[in-house]
């Protein structure tokens, strides 16, 4: 599509281990039980346009990151412009922002799935946008490997939640998975 495009996150457990691949401000988080408490590590980083990386190959491809007056969100846009006005540096299919650097090449991480991993949550970035990773896998780990769906109902629950509090009546996508790897 011209003027839109998705991000993405996949994780795939096989063979003892967390394969995660993604483009955009979805986010991948493995939670770890050490020493009796629950520990969050981000599998994916989020795309963001301000981050140095990101804004170095935005502008070089003629685009430009702002922040618009009264928004939440750094956005790209082609120089002048107020297009494409996307708020992550990764995305797939979005033709305009990737004619200014938007990109579609995914980070790609692999980690041992150990006996302190005890869970995966991925969530789109209406849920991280208010709620930390550590704060989610305190959340999920509350509720335990058999309330699994109750957990993720939560956690979106307190995400739209968080948004109307914080927008009024703006609420971004919300959609998570969480998926047990080992017994807590």
């Amino acid at each position: 599509a011209s003027l839109s495009g998705p991000t993405c996150t996949v994780v795939l457990h096989r063979a003892g281990m967390l394969h995660a691949a993604h483009a955009g401000d979805s986010r991948a988080v493995l939670a770890r039980k050490q020493g009796g408490k629950w520990v969050a590590e981000d599998l994916t980083p989020d795309h963001k346009p301000e981050l140095d990386g990101e804004r170095k190959r935005i502008q070089s491809s003629g685009g430009e990151v702002r922040k618009l007056a009264g928004d939440i969100p750094h956005r790209v846009f082609a120089k002048g412009k107020m297009y494409p006005g996307l708020a992550m540096s990764r995305s797939l299919g979005d033709n305009v922002a990737h004619t200014v650097g938007v990109s579609e090449v995914p980070d790609v991480v692999s980690v041992k799935v150990t006996e302190e991993a005890k869970f995966a949550i991925v969530c789109s970035d209406g849920v991280w946008e208010f709620i930390s990773s550590q704060e989610a896998v305190d959340m999920v780990a509350k509720f335990g490997k058999a309330h699994v769906q109750d957990a993720t109902d939560s956690l979106c629950k307190e995400a739209w939640k968080r948004w109307i509090d914080e927008e009024g009546n703006v609420v971004d996508d919300i959609t998570a998975i969480v998926v047990w790897l080992n017994d807590a």
